[in-house]
């Protein structure tokens, strides 16, 4: 039997003639380089399965996607709009809620970032060119990702982690958190105020990062963010 912690990694989606769950290299990539046992988490369609999804895990990765729909939160679309396929958001938003409630350890990325905030009771910048200005360029394209600064605030589980008061990260998003709901903390942002990260306000080990460290696997303090989300979950692996 492995010693490694399972991670969970959760599915991004496309639907064509059939419906595709799949997760990208660089997550489960960066997981098995950490030290954990990577695991793909399927969308399914019965939510009330979740919380045997997560007796079978030791930790979760949350990865990057498409927009939300602004409903959840009480907003209508902007042009801008690029919905998530209803069948990940379906599963996500129950999933999202079902990881706040829960204790594992997460790590959300990008849009997982964006998905706790709302799950949170939380919102969302649609459209950071249109309503924040262009000071900072965050909506990149992968392969050719734009770098900025973050400022990471000082006496947090992810300035413990990431070594440094300013970190130079990769940015593939055009949305942003605009306000978070109880429990969760703002960790980190970019000059021109866009929310970059933020934890829970407690000792859990829940971070959400707006860049793709897995992305950056040649950067010391961004593989230390899968270390740390392994580390923590092997302390409490269950099985």
């Amino acid at each position: 039997m492995s010693s490694r912690p399972v991670i969970g990694i959760t599915s991004d989606v496309r639907v064509e003639a059939r419906t595709l769950g799949f997760v990208f290299d660089s997550y489960y990539e960066s997981v098995e380089r950490a030290g954990g046992l990577p695991l793909q988490i399927p969308p399914l369609r019965d939510s009330s399965l979740i919380p045997e999804i997560l007796d079978a895990l030791s930790g979760v990765v949350v990865v990057g996607g498409e927009d939300l729909d602004p409903h959840l939160y009480g907003e209508e679309p902007l042009a801008t709009h690029e919905p998530v396929p209803a069948e990940r958001q379906r599963f996500d938003i129950e999933f999202g809620r079902a990881l706040l409630a829960d204790d594992h350890p997460v790590l959300a990325i990008c849009y997982g970032c964006q998905l706790l905030a709302v799950t949170s009771g939380g919102s969302l910048y649609q459209d950071i060119p249109s309503q924040l200005g262009d000071g900072v360029q965050h909506a990149g394209r992968f392969p050719d990702l734009p770098v900025h600064e973050i400022e990471v605030r000082e006496g947090t589980r992810l300035r413990d982690i990431l070594g440094g008061a300013r970190i130079v990260v990769n940015s593939a998003h055009h949305q942003a958190p605009k306000r978070l709901g109880p429990g969760l903390v703002e960790t980190a942002t970019t000059r021109d105020g866009v929310i970059e990260a933020f934890e829970a306000d407690t000792d859990r080990f829940l971070l959400a990062v707006q860049w793709h460290p897995d992305l950056m696997s040649e950067r010391p303090e961004q593989r230390r963010l899968f270390e740390a989300l392994v580390e923590t979950a092997a302390g409490g692996a269950r099985g």
